[in-house]
Formats: C-alpha cells, structure tokens, sequence
C-alpha cells in the first residue's frame, strides 16, 4: 500500500540477546530512518531509544541469556516510525514501565557527579517518543515505541529512495552490515495501527 507514492516498509532483525550486539543494531536503525527521510538529529534521538530499549530487553527481560533472541521490528510509513522490540525472556513489571521516569534526567550543573550511569533508558524513550507501551505476552514480551511525523516534511529527496526502489541503499546496507543476523523486509502491509 502507498500513501503519496511513498510505500510503508517493515523490516524485521533478529539479534542474540548480547549487548555487544546491540550498537550495530542501533546503526541499522539509524540508517533505516534517514534513508525514510528523517533528519540526522531525529535519527540519532530514535537510534538511542531502540538501542536503551533493547539494552533493557536484554539486561531485565532476557538477563543476559544469549539463547533468548530479541528481535526488532520497524516499521516505516509517512505518518509514523513503529518500533516493537520482542523478547522470549521474564516478563517485567508494567506498571513500574509506564510510569513517570522524567526524574531521572533531572540534573544541575553542580550535581553532575549525583548523576547514575543507569536508569535514564525509560526517561530518554518517555522524553522523546511521542508513545510507548509494554506489553507481556506469554510466549514473548512486547515493548512498542512510536514517533509521529509529518507526512509534508518527509524528505523525498534523500539520496536512498527512488520510486523504483525506496529503502534498497539503506537495506541493502543493513544486509551487509548485519551478515549471519537475519533481516527480513516486507513492503505492503498497513502499520498504521
């Protein structure tokens, strides 16, 4: 289905659930959104909050177990950037995920030290997602964030689209890049949900 000649994509990678894993998986998203016409910036704030949601997947749902696969789903349309993260581990505690985090990027310049080196993943997804929820499933774990954009400011001029075949650069990059991991692409399907 297209919107504006512009086709919604998902694609789909699976990783070990190792954190050393995890910053390539971040690169993939980043390349993935700005071949979709979102901007650097943009891209890097969506690029830190998969990569703070899978970290989480892994430390708190899979407790670092490699047998226990997380996948990533993104989904790309003119209206909105869908990432679910799915896990097979421990359910977390959903309450304790949709609650207020802001607090923890609370900070003065005098108590930079005060600062913690974790527990800012939530408050960074909660400041910059427009939505996320959690959901715990009995066989898998979803964690889904979304971004809203403006369809009239997507960037049809981004050098990885063409009408023939938009995304192939970035896909093609991420295939590359990502070797034994899988990566799945389907083009169609409507994610506007």
């Amino acid at each position: 289905m297209t919107e504006a000649g512009i086709p919604w994509k998902k694609f789909t990678l699976e990783i070990e659930s190792r954190v050393e894993s995890v910053p390539l998986l971040g690169q993939v998203v980043y390349q993935l959104c700005t071949a979709a016409g979102v901007s650097p910036s943009e891209g890097n704030q969506l690029e830190v909050c998969v990569v703070e949601a899978v970290n989480n997947s892994i430390k708190h749902g899979c407790e670092g177990d490699p047998a226990c696969g997380v996948e990533l789903e993104v989904s790309l349309s003119p209206h909105q950037l869908v990432f679910d993260i799915w896990d097979s581990g421990n359910s977390v505690d959903v309450a304790k995920i949709h609650g207020d985090h802001s607090h923890a990027l609370d900070a003065s310049a005098d108590r930079v030290k005060e600062i913690p080196e974790n527990g800012r993943g939530l408050a960074l997804i909660q400041k910059l997602m427009d939505s996320f929820e959690y959901s715990p499933g009995a066989q898998r774990n979803r964690f889904r964030m979304i971004k809203h954009r403006d369809p009239d400011l997507f960037d049809r001029s981004s050098p990885c689209k063409t009408e023939a075949h938009p995304y192939q650069t970035a896909f093609s990059w991420c295939s590359a890049e990502l070797g034994s991991q899988k990566v799945d692409e389907r083009e169609g399907a409507d994610y506007s949900r």
